[in-house]
């Protein structure tokens, strides 16, 4: 698994939630050798990142059932199940985290708002088509009537961007983005 998941760094108290275990809970894991990004001192908080501890839980889950094989321990399938509810809970906590962020997109959202777009540039394909038709008659130079094309192009597109941009920026402040990676594009 590790790789198919980026992990967030978190503290303990962060790490205990997405778990939804005590913090106590989670000095234990420390001490069986659950991984961490910094080790927590006087003003200094832990780190840990999210993936490699649900790697390291993962592991200890398969070790476990290794160990416990050929048994029939309610013990061990308690544990077991315990672990995957553990994971499957930090999961959904880190999409959860995620979403409130929002820093993923609805699937749906994206297919719709690429289904506008598209709409969009074709509508303004179209009546490039027919301007161009309509104009390049009484047009003799090559060049006049290739910069008219290019120009009904830039129309379409620009249409097109400006569309999506108004559903995907709409109401947001500027400030909103600090990074500034989901900032319009400039025009030109």
């Amino acid at each position: 698994m590790s790789g198919s998941i980026d992990g967030r760094l978190v503290n303990r108290a962060d790490l205990a939630g997405i778990f939804g275990v005590s913090v106590n809970t989670v000095t234990n894991w420390i001490e069986k050798g659950c991984p961490y990004v910094e080790r927590g001192s006087n003003g200094v908080e832990w780190q840990f990142d999210t993936a490699a501890v649900v790697d390291w839980k993962i592991q200890r889950a398969v070790e476990n059932v290794a160990m416990n094989a050929g048994e029939d321990s309610s013990k061990s399938r308690r544990e077991d199940a315990d672990c995957r509810r553990a994971v499957a809970n930090a999961i959904v906590a880190e999409i959860n985290a995620d979403e409130a962020l929002k820093a993923v997109v609805s699937r749906h959202d994206a297919v719709a708002d690429m289904a506008t777009f598209c709409q969009v540039l074709r509508t303004g394909l179209s009546n490039m088509a027919s301007k161009v038709a309509g104009r390049a008659a009484t047009m003799t130079n090559a060049s006049e009537i290739e910069a008219m094309a290019k120009a009904e192009m830039n129309r379409a597109f620009t249409a097109a961007r400006e569309e999506i941009a108004q559903r995907w920026f709409a109401g947001r402040d500027t400030d909103d983005d600090a990074g500034g990676a989901d900032r319009n594009p400039p025009t030109g």
